[in-house]
């Protein structure tokens, strides 16, 4: 259950009014409708982008003050558009509704704000819209990506990461067992590895193994075409205690930030 106290959508337009006076830091959660293997929920992005939203205001509370906005859950998936359930927006589409967020945020009296984006394909047309509105509303756009943090600073713990990290698998997996529980179905849980018929030796989403090179080529397919379960990763390793280790680093990590940036634009006029 998430602790909505810091919920912007509860406020009424005049208690708005009043918040945007206090200059809050706003957290504005953006996920993804995309499939992450057989045990997984397509939501998974858009729900901890969320839950992680509420988790940053909660472990700053009393330091700093922030609004968390209602989160954007679709966001661009197209590499995934091979399975059921994927709801993608274009990279213009998803551009112009974070400027459109938050230049509606602006013309109520904010100009702080960190994204709290969970999904890879979001990073172009997100960063596209903050260096835009920089450069038109002035206002300093921050950005945290927790499952990306989440393998940097996750790698300790597992003896060999190479193996276990992946799309549906770790770290991710054991956070879902951690925060999410319920809606994980480890009964359908299964390794998955990349393969193409076509003669590619896929390494990653877009990336294949050229000759005896350590760097990889670039192919632009559609996951479904080098994966046939969407897993990537050994889904054996996944654990709850593992889940919360990665709360306490990822989370961790991202509330430093948001300390940090709210340090560097309050009362300073880097924000605007």
């Amino acid at each position: 259950m998430i602790d909505d106290s810091k919920s912007f959508g509860r406020l009424s337009w005049t208690e708005v009014k009043e918040a945007a006076e206090r200059d809050p830091v706003i957290l504005l959660p953006i996920g993804a409708i995309e499939q992450h293997g057989p045990h997984l929920p397509v939501h998974e992005d858009s729900i901890v982008a969320e839950w992680a939203a509420y988790k940053i205001a909660r472990m700053t509370d009393g330091e700093v003050d922030t609004l968390v906005a209602p989160a954007l859950h679709y966001g661009h998936s197209p590499t995934f558009r091979g399975f059921p359930g994927n709801i993608s927006l274009s990279d213009a589409t998803l551009k112009a509704a974070t400027r459109d967020i938050i230049e509606s945020l602006v013309n109520s009296g904010f100009r702080r704000f960190v994204l709290i984006n969970n999904n890879g394909g979001n990073v172009a047309p997100v960063a596209a819209a903050a260096v835009d509105l920089r450069r038109d509303l002035g206002v300093l756009i921050g950005h945290v990506y927790p499952w990306q943090l989440g393998y940097a600073l996750m790698r300790s713990a597992y003896d060999d990461p190479s193996k276990v990290y992946g799309h549906g698998a770790e770290p991710e997996l054991s956070a879902m067992l951690a925060i999410f529980p319920d809606q994980v179905n480890m009964s359908k849980a299964e390794s998955g590895g990349l393969h193409s018929a076509s003669g590619w030796r896929p390494t990653s989403y877009l990336e294949t193994k050229i000759g005896d090179y350590d760097v990889p080529g670039t192919v632009y397919w559609d996951f479904s075409e080098v994966s046939t379960n969407g897993v990537t990763g050994d889904v054996s390793a996944a654990r709850a205690a593992t889940g919360r280790e990665w709360i306490d680093r990822v989370m961790g990590f991202c509330a430093e930030y948001v300390r940090e940036y709210d340090r560097n634009t309050r009362n300073s006029g880097e924000a605007s």
